[in-house]
């Protein structure tokens, strides 16, 4: 009878042990709650101008064409982007719910320049100068993920908003003639992210993720060649603006 009990305790205490530890590791891999944390990474940016000019009293019928593919050429680059993240997890088994604001800034500036440029039909040259600026971008982003305990997957997407400085300028050595357009917008778009996270222990995780953001109008807008005097002829500005942002990032777990 004694073993009996014996046998019984020593189950009683190996049960009370692996639910010990069941519950710590549940914990180790608990993903909900609030969070915080910051990032660093770099941003690839691409402004794609549809910037075009009309058949005015100034420029010949053959060199429109010439002008509308020059100012129509991509400005990009790249930059070194900070990144601060707050967000609220919910999880219910494997699956992860939760909601993210991310306020990036970064120091995006790029300028394309073009020319000198020959016209078709006379002997001058043209040249353009296109420069798109962007230094912040602030996203809300719902996400879902799915957790393998100490790691977990997730995507999200969102609204995003940015404030974008663009410039244009044109001028030639012909009579000579010059335009030039500058606006700073405060613009909307959308955010996506996909990322894994790992779990390092006492609420802390690294993370790595891929950010994409698209903001279809940056600048809508025109203005008319200033000089010679007497001209109509009318430069209408539009152009997108996209970047891709890789980063790594450390997160802490309220």
């Amino acid at each position: 009878m004694r073993g009996l009990w014996g046998v019984a305790g020593a189950v009683c205490a190996m049960m009370s042990a692996n639910a010990a530890y069941a519950d710590d590791s549940m914990s180790d891999n608990n993903w909900q709650g609030f969070y915080g944390g910051a990032a660093l990474g770099g941003v690839y940016g691409k402004s794609s101008p549809d910037t075009t000019v009309s058949d005015g009293t100034y420029f010949d019928t053959l060199n429109i064409d010439l002008l509308n593919n020059t100012f129509q050429q991509d400005v990009d680059g790249f930059a070194i982007s900070g990144s601060g993240l707050l967000g609220y997890n919910v999880q219910d088994g494997n699956l992860v719910y939760g909601i993210e604001a991310d306020l990036t800034a970064m120091n995006y500036s790029k300028t394309e320049n073009s020319g000198p440029t020959r016209y078709n039909t006379v002997a001058n040259d043209f040249f353009v100068s296109t420069k798109v600026e962007s230094k912040f971008s602030f996203s809300i982003r719902p996400r879902v993920g799915y957790s393998f305990g100490d790691t977990m997957i997730h995507v999200a997407a969102g609204p995003s908003v940015s404030r974008f400085n663009y410039k244009f300028n044109f001028s030639d050595d012909a009579s000579p003639a010059a335009a030039s357009f500058s606006t700073e917008e405060t613009v909307f778009g959308v955010s996506s992210n996909i990322g894994v996270s790992h779990q390092i222990g006492d609420g802390w995780s690294l993370r790595g993720g891929y950010v994409f953001t698209y903001y279809p109008d940056i600048v809508d807008g025109s203005n008319l060649l200033s000089a010679p005097a007497g001209n109509d002829d009318v430069f209408s500005h539009d152009a997108d603006f996209q970047s891709h942002n890789i980063r790594v990032g450390l997160i802490k777990r309220f």
